[in-house]
């Protein structure tokens, strides 16, 4: 079996900038601790930068990345989306199995610290924290993406930083410790990497059928999606 490669701007431009901004949270979570770097985070907050925030964590929700590479892949790439639908599948498995049966006592910080946690609107949840899912999501679909872009430089070094920043969202809405990110970032980096050496690339053309079929429960999913959205923060 023929296994895929990474390239040089692979490493150059996606995995060295997303490793060296990884080892940067990693060392101030090591340097200020568990709960202090949370809260020194968390305070670097202003007004204007609630709103977009909430937007931009959705990159890092599983059931909208979901819907939206059903949109954009399902007819010019077929193949791409089934191994993103897969990757975000797999790596949101993991996340739950580690929530709910391994880590189910870690609590979020609006738990642990009431009102010195910033939230935004409605936006509050207490338990389950570790990892963040959104932070594996994130990661996984950005090494997946850069993966089959791999001749994009640009593209690669715009998954590298965006990573970072969708899981940094998760701290600025006061719903994951540091800790929680960093271990999301580096489960989503591997889940991506082991399933693209570990699945043999197949080319895949989906009936019209399913195009059809995919792209109704598309619509569906991001109608339940933006519904709880609304109910959530208005």
């Amino acid at each position: 079996m023929n296994k895929p490669a990474f390239t040089k701007d692979f490493l150059k431009f996606y995995i060295l900038p997303l490793g060296f901004i990884w080892l940067l949270g990693l060392s101030f979570l090591m340097l200020k601790g568990y709960n202090e770097s949370f809260l020194t985070l968390n305070n670097l907050n202003t007004a204007w930068l609630d709103f977009p925030m909430l937007i931009l964590t959705l990159l890092g929700d599983a059931g909208f990345m979901a819907v939206l590479f059903i949109f954009i892949l399902i007819k010019k790439q077929p193949y791409q989306l089934i191994m993103l639908l897969i990757t975000i599948i797999l790596s949101g498995l993991i996340v739950q199995l580690l929530k709910h049966n391994v880590f189910s006592d870690w609590h979020r910080p609006p738990f642990l610290f009431k009102k010195e946690v910033h939230t935004v609107g409605k936006y509050i949840l207490n338990h389950f924290s570790f990892p963040s899912g959104h932070s594996t999501t994130v990661a996984a679909v950005f090494t997946m993406l850069a993966f089959f872009r791999q001749q994009h430089k640009t593209e690669l070094l715009l998954y590298a930083l965006l990573c970072p920043i969708v899981a940094y969202t998760r701290i600025y809405l006061g719903v994951h410790f540091l800790g929680d990110v960093v271990a999301g970032i580096l489960l989503g980096f591997i889940c991506s990497v082991i399933f693209v050496w570990l699945i043999k690339p197949f080319k895949v053309s989906p009936k019209p059928w399913l195009q059809i079929s995919l792209k109704i429960l598309a619509v569906i999913a991001a109608i339940i999606i933006l519904v709880l959205f609304l109910k959530e923060n208005t």
